[in-house]
C-alpha cells in the first residue's frame, strides 16, 4: 500500500489497531455532530434502519438478535426513529401480542440520504487509494466485522 508503510509486528499492530479503531470511530461521531443535519442519522438509527430495509418488518426480539442488543437498547433507539416517522409499529400476523416494526418510506428515504452522504464522504477521503487498495481495506474490515460478530454471538451463548 502507499503512504506511510510501518512495519508492526505483535502487539505493537495490535496497540495501533486499536488506537486507529478508537480515532476512527471518535472522528465518526464527530463528523456527524459537526455537519449539523437535523435529520441525519446517527449510528444506531442507521443500523436499526438498514436492518429493517434489509430484513424487511421485524420484532423487537428479531432485532436485538440481529443486532445483537438486549431489547430494552432496540426498544431506546426506535422511540427518535418513530418520532422521525421513519419506522412504524404493527402486529405480527401470527401472534398479536407481538409488536413489529417496518422502515416507512420517508425511514427509506432518510437512510438513503444517509448512505449516499457516507459514500460521498468516503469517495474523497479514499480517492488517492487504488481500486486494489480499497478492495484489501474492504475485505479486511469485512473479515474484522464478522469476527467481531462472531465473538459477540459466542459470548451470548
Amino acid at each position: 500500500m502507499s503512504g506511510n508503510k510501518r512495519s508492526n509486528t505483535g502487539k505493537e499492530s495490535l496497540e495501533v489497531i486499536e488506537h486507529e479503531i478508537a480515532m476512527l470511530l471518535r472522528r465518526a461521531d464527530f463528523k456527524r455532530t459537526l455537519d449539523g443535519k437535523k435529520d441525519s442519522l446517527d449510528r444506531s438509527g442507521y443500523i436499526l434502519l438498514d436492518g429493517l430495509m434489509q430484513n424487511g418488518p421485524a420484532s423487537f426480539r428479531a432485532l436485538s438478535l440481529l443486532l445483537q442488543l438486549d431489547i430494552s437498547t432496540v426498544s431506546r433507539q426506535v422511540a427518535p426513529l418513530e418520532n422521525k416517522g421513519f419506522v412504524i409499529r404493527g402486529k405480527d400476523e401470527k401472534d398479536a401480542r407481538i409488536s413489529t416494526l417496518s422502515i416507512t418510506e420517508s425511514g427509506k428515504d432518510a437512510l438513503l440520504a444517509a448512505k449516499n452522504d457516507r459514500k460521498k464522504a468516503y469517495q474523497e477521503i479514499l480517492f488517492e487509494w487504488t481500486s486494489e487498495e480499497k478492495d484489501i481495506f474492504a475485505e479486511l474490515l469485512t473479515r474484522l466485522n464478522r469476527k467481531i460478530a462472531d465473538r459477540k454471538k459466542l459470548e451470548q451463548n
